[in-house]
């Protein structure tokens, strides 16, 4: 069985992926390392509690991390997911029990026991594996594969013209990221938004199902919803999932490029812009430019719909 960490900064694209995650039985979700990002620390630690109770299978255990970026405030996207993260559905707190461990140490220590064997699936941005990287380099580079939503691929950004929320957050991070010598893959917002659309036909298929799993994710992306529609949008991209169902599902991945990606940190015009060398001989990344996006919908679909996936 394969052996997942998320490393998430839940809202409510995140909830999703982590219920696809959970629902798989090829997986093992060992834990859910929790950053601030989307929301605040706090909040997205419950909307992660809320993702496992939705999912009904079994408890990862959940580590709270960074409260902040390395080196500047926090930016969030509250504008987006709503004031909770998931939509303003304002749940009751969860009573799931929390670790006390720090998600840093956790993610270090967790390594260790199962070394080599561990994908990294990163859903926000890399704070807490960055500080990870810095304390533990060596170990860290005993992850077998980090899977990134993260980055703008070929395309523009979804925050500034040049960055992908997730960099934009905590650049410096990413630098820190990039330098370890692990496989990984990029899935960006390129990608996602050619092929990751969910249309106002795919909500009312999902709403009107007797899926309750459906009908939640279909309620949380309500403010996502929302957002998208005043921006003259019929629907909205589903960034997270689209990552996961890439790590776990690689066969929806129809061209990838390998390229030394490297990160803007230091000028605040392009902060966060992200640099795909690919005439480099020394690649330290492979970034997906396309996927199927009907086989995509049908691994997401069948998941929220409690189908088994073939």
């Amino acid at each position: 069985m394969r052996k997942f960490i998320i490393d998430t900064d839940t809202a409510s694209d995140d909830v999703i992926a982590i219920i696809t995650a959970l629902r798989e039985p090829s997986i093992e979700v060992l834990a859910l390392t929790v950053v601030a990002g989307n929301v605040g620390l706090e909040q997205s630690i419950q909307n992660a509690l809320t993702a496992i109770k939705v999912a009904d299978t079994y408890q990862p255990a959940v580590y709270g991390g960074m409260s902040k970026p390395l080196f500047r405030n926090l930016f969030t996207a509250a504008d987006v997911h709503g004031e909770d993260g998931l939509g303003n559905t304002f749940l009751p707190k969860s009573n799931i029990p929390i670790e006390s461990e720090h998600a840093m140490d956790a993610l270090i220590r967790l390594i260790e026991e199962h070394p080599y064997e561990i994908e990294l699936i990163t859903l926000g941005p890399l704070t807490n594996i960055a500080m990870a990287a810095l304390k533990a380099p060596e170990t860290m580079n005993k992850l077998k594969s980090i899977t990134l939503m993260a980055g703008t691929g070929l395309g523009p950004g979804n925050t500034t013209e040049t960055a992908e929320f997730n960099v934009y957050v905590d650049a410096e991070a990413l630098s820190i990221v990039l330098g370890l010598n692990v496989p990984k893959l990029f899935v960006g917002w390129d990608v996602i938004e050619k092929r990751a659309f969910i249309t106002e036909d795919d909500l009312a298929y999902l709403d009107n199902s007797d899926s309750p799993i459906a009908k939640f994710a279909v309620r949380c992306t309500k403010s996502l919803h929302d957002f998208c529609k005043g921006l003259g949008l019929n629907g909205f991209e589903l960034a997270d999932p689209t990552a996961m169902i890439c790590a776990i599902w690689p066969e929806v991945m129809t061209n990838c490029i390998e390229a030394h990606a490297t990160v803007e940190t230091k000028k605040e015009e392009n902060y966060g812009q992200i640099f795909l060398d690919q005439e480099s001989e020394t690649p330290n990344s492979t970034t997906c430019i396309d996927l199927d996006g009907e086989l995509l919908k049908t691994y997401l679909f069948n998941t929220l719909l409690m189908k088994e996936n073939k």
